[in-house]
């Protein structure tokens, strides 16, 4: 009897111990499963912002990407008027409104860009201490990590110096509400690189980059179609004319010329690079209808920019990559067939090169007396040098040597910010475009091919602007195109093979 009422209480215990263990067992499985949901989440959470803050830089730049044709729609909505014969007060107002406009969204996305990085890095971390979401750290070290942002913090020194010269020789009349006409003003030379670059270099995604390549393309196909049925079949309503010289949306085809280089660059490099036979050549062909159109704009510097890029993407392609020869060789080969076939209609680009030749040796020979080179640029120039020795680490503040010397913009976008903010501010341009361009150039093996593409872009711009001026529906382009080459080297740094040089 009492064996049997020990064996009863021992069943008891076992039953008790049975249920308890099962409890555990239950409750630790809840607490798992708990705990996966709420990593996923807070991974869900971070990828969110992740989207976010993409969509924010993809927004800003694409917005300005676009500009050109969302100017021919404002012009097609709100235009009634004839054929617009020469550039109207009203057709540059129009623009510079759209500008305007895009620069306010532009600024205020930027803010909440800034907003986002620092949001997402904090919940980042928060997330990781709460949930155990890991943290990939970074093979960097800290000084790795900050001399990647060296070309950004020279924008920001850029920027600083713009602001210390205005305040400490005064603000002219231009300085702050910007010429008329060139519509640039000490707030849009801080928004460029603290906008721009910014959003462009904080794009690390190459397939986000390579879409605004294609946003480029798509939308400066129908506005390079439009200026040949402008010039050969029948004006265009909504573009403006200025003689034989195509000028689109512009105000000048100087200015059209900056667009249809870059556009020119880029559909020519995404021909060599592209996977898709379509996107192929819709690029092709981008490229060719705007290489036609810019042998009529007559514009030289931008066509010798983009013939200079050519052949040194042929150097690159045979010296350093080996690979893409034959398509280096055709793109070059297409430039210079359309250019011998546009020699027939159009002659105004050989004139231009027999007169460089002919103001070259006119400097030569006297450079003191050669003002009419380069269509009066070398007076624009030597005009610039002469007074900077007044004011060289000041400047003159925007256009400041216009009304006081009447000598205008120089037409080289380099002795525009000395004349402008001073020599140390160009100094600081120069510096910053210099460090990107050479530390993409050398970690070349190690980047995609839409970071190379944007660097010729960039070279191309650079290039162009040492004959060109900065204004305000173009300057943008070079700072947008800057950040994008940079993105992918912020993202890695320098590459560790190249760190025992």
């Amino acid at each position: 009897m009492d064996t049997n009422n020990r064996n009863e209480q021992l069943d008891e215990r076992l039953k008790d111990v049975d249920q308890a263990d099962l409890e555990a067992f239950i409750q630790k499985r809840l607490d798992e499963e708990q705990n996966k949901n709420e990593t996923a989440s807070a991974t869900l959470r971070l990828e969110s912002l992740g989207i976010l803050g993409n969509l924010l830089i993809i927004f800003v730049l694409g917005l300005f990407i676009v500009s050109p044709l969302i100017q021919l729609i404002v012009r097609v909505v709100t235009d009634n008027s004839d054929k617009i014969l020469l550039v109207s007060s009203l057709t540059v107002k129009r623009y510079q409104w759209t500008i305007r406009n895009i620069n306010r969204l532009a600024r205020f996305t930027a803010v909440l860009t800034y907003l986002w990085i620092i949001l997402y890095a904090v919940s980042k971390r928060i997330e990781s201490r709460r949930h155990g979401v890991a943290v990939k750290k970074s093979e960097l070290t800290v000084g790795e990590r900050i001399s990647k942002c060296v070309p950004f913090i020279v924008f920001v020194m850029f920027v600083v110096s713009i602001i210390a010269v205005t305040r400490i020789r005064g603000a002219n009349e231009y300085d702050l509400t910007g010429h008329p006409y060139m519509y640039e003003s000490i707030f849009s030379y801080i928004t460029y690189p603290l906008v721009y670059f910014f959003c462009g270099m904080m794009l690390f995604d190459e397939r986000l980059r390579k879409f605004l390549l294609y946003v480029l393309l798509f939308s400066g196909l129908p506005l390079n179609i439009l200026a040949l049925v402008d010039k050969w079949v029948t004006p265009v309503k909504y573009y403006t004319s200025t003689g034989v010289s195509p000028c689109a949306v512009f105000h000048n085809s100087n200015h059209y010329g900056y667009y249809l280089a870059i556009t020119v660059i880029t559909g020519a490099l995404m021909f060599v690079y592209e996977k898709k036979l379509w996107l192929r050549i819709v690029s092709a062909v981008s490229a060719v209808i705007a290489n036609i159109v810019m042998i009529m704009n007559n514009t030289l510097g931008a066509y010798l920019a983009t013939l200079f890029i050519f052949i040194l993407f042929i150097i690159y392609c045979f010296a350093f990559v080996k690979e893409n020869k034959k398509e280096s060789l055709i793109i070059l080969g297409v430039f210079i067939l359309i250019t011998v076939v546009m020699r027939f209609f159009y002659s105004s680009l050989m004139s231009s090169f027999l007169t460089l030749f002919g103001d070259i040796n006119m400097i030569i020979e006297d450079p003191l007396e050669a003002d009419s080179a380069g269509s009066s640029r070398w007076r624009l120039w030597k005009g610039t040098v002469e007074h900077m020795g007044e004011s060289p680490f000041l400047g003159f503040g925007v256009e400041g040597l216009l009304n006081t010397y009447g000598v205008g913009t120089p037409h080289n976008e380099f002795l525009q910010y000395a004349e402008f903010f001073g020599i140390q501010t160009s100094l600081l341009y120069i510096i910053a475009c210099s460090m990107i361009l050479l530390r993409v150039f050398f970690s070349h093996k190690t980047l995609d091919k839409t970071s190379m593409i944007c660097f010729f872009v960039s070279l191309g711009y650079l290039a162009s602007s040492f004959f060109g001026v900065a204004i305000y529906y173009t300057t943008p382009f070079i700072y947008i195109f800057l950040g994008l080459t940079y993105a992918e080297y912020f993202k890695k740094g320098k590459p560790k093979a190249a760190k025992t040089e």
